[in-house]
């Protein structure tokens, strides 16, 4: 009984909505676009926080990076910038002599043209340490990493990132196979499994890593290195432990006791990531909330719609009163019929929404995530637009008399 009586008082909503399909479409776009706006920050917001927290796991939370400052200064009249050149091997070794340090993982790169037979590319040459792998959770995919006899030795061995393997044997094993590094013969030893993007967009497969003392008496003949990883034993003491590192630093390049800079930095991986973290969910937070405001709009066409609906068919209402409906009736109506478009926006949107998602993960490299929390809450914003909206016309065209909507037609 309850049912017919609800197919009865929908129907006609239904009816009156199909009669104006010009004005509901455009009513219908408002709250569409506002529902797959949001759906789309919401995407690319998780997408970004889950590759943050990615990016976190990755390098855990007892890393510290020591790197040379930029130099800027005056030479022979001529402006002088780019990395000092004064953090050695020797002060990588320093630091790891310290009590608060666990582990120290010196490095150089450079972007250089890697040759495999008639086979060449550009990438990232890494001089480093046995203790890469470890320090920075890399994994092997095959062979082996590099020992440190290999290191002390400064063989020519190289361990390769998996894009670069692929893109170099075209998929064929390249462990004991031969490449050059600036014409220089070094042999594969290792690949290194996957691990894609950074959060700052840096490509950690595409890199070739070999020891580091041959780096820089085979390679690149430097004495000087670009980085290094500190891993601290106690992560809650990390300020305390980038202080003994600073202090360090300064008494073995002769800045203690002065006022000179630094000439190098230590910096807290992690704290960086968190702020774009942070950087990231503001975002969010702005654009979900300019989806809203667009929700909202599409809710003023709902209103707008609604009320030019019941000025034009006051007739229609007289009619259904004088011939037995009650008010709530009427009521209910318009409510269904608001609820209905703002429902059929939400659909929409969902629909459009979810396109341009698998849009941007099939298309591009930026990194999307399921918007479900998202997708609910748009669903309950629309049903309280619908309502809200529609409760104002259906209210006044419950109230309209008999007589003077009859005389109205």
């Amino acid at each position: 009984m309850r049912l017919a009586r609800l197919r009865r008082l929908v129907r006609p909503a239904l009816r009156a909505l199909a009669a104006h399909r010009l004005r509901v479409a455009l009513a219908l776009s408002g709250v569409a676009l506002g529902v797959a706006s949001l759906l789309l920050t919401s995407a690319l917001g998780r997408g970004a926080e889950s590759e943050m927290a990615r990016g976190l796991d990755r390098l855990g939370t007892d890393l510290l990076v020591v790197r040379p400052a930029a130099a800027q200064g005056l030479s022979a009249r001529k402006e002088v910038r780019g990395p000092v050149t004064t953090l050695s091997l020797a002060d990588a070794e320093a630091l790891a002599e310290l009590d608060r340090v666990a582990e120290i993982l010196p490095g150089i790169d450079r972007p250089l043209r890697v040759k495999a037979g008639s086979t060449a590319l550009v990438t990232s040459v890494l001089g480093t340490t046995p203790a890469f792998p470890r320090v920075r959770r890399f994994r092997l995919r095959a062979g082996r990493f590099f020992d440190p006899e290999d290191d002390r030795a400064a063989r020519r061995v190289a361990v390769l990132g998996s894009r670069v393997a692929e893109r170099l044997f075209d998929g064929d094993d390249p462990v004991g196979r031969p490449i050059r590094l600036r014409g220089v013969p070094f042999e594969v030893v290792g690949v290194l499994e996957s691990r894609g993007a950074q959060s700052d967009g840096s490509d950690e497969d595409n890199l070739v890593a070999i020891p580091i003392r041959t780096a820089l008496r085979r390679v690149f003949n430097v004495t000087w290195i670009s980085t290094v990883f500190v891993r601290v034993r106690d992560p809650r003491r990390m300020d305390e432990a980038r202080a003994e590192i600073a202090d360090l630093l300064r008494e073995r390049h002769g800045l203690a006791g002065t006022a000179k800079p630094d000439d190098f930095a230590v910096q807290a991986r992690t704290k960086i990531l968190a702020s774009r973290k942070e950087a990231a969910e503001t975002l969010t937070l702005l654009t979900g909330g300019l989806s809203v405001l667009a929700l909202l709009v599409g809710g003023v066409g709902v209103l707008a719609l609604m009320l030019t609906s019941v000025k034009e068919r006051t007739g229609e209402i007289g009619l259904r009163l004088a011939v037995g409906a009650r008010p709530r009736d009427i009521l209910f109506q318009f409510l269904a019929e608001a609820t209905a478009l703002a429902l059929g926006g939400w659909l929409a949107g969902a629909a459009l929404g979810g396109l341009g998602v698998a849009a941007l993960a099939l298309g591009t490299e930026w990194k999307v995530g399921l918007p479900s929390e998202a997708l609910l809450a748009s669903l309950a914003m629309v049903l309280i637009l619908g309502l809200g909206f529609g409760a104002f016309p259906a209210r006044q065209a419950s109230l309209l008399p008999p007589i003077q909507a009859l005389g109205a037609d």
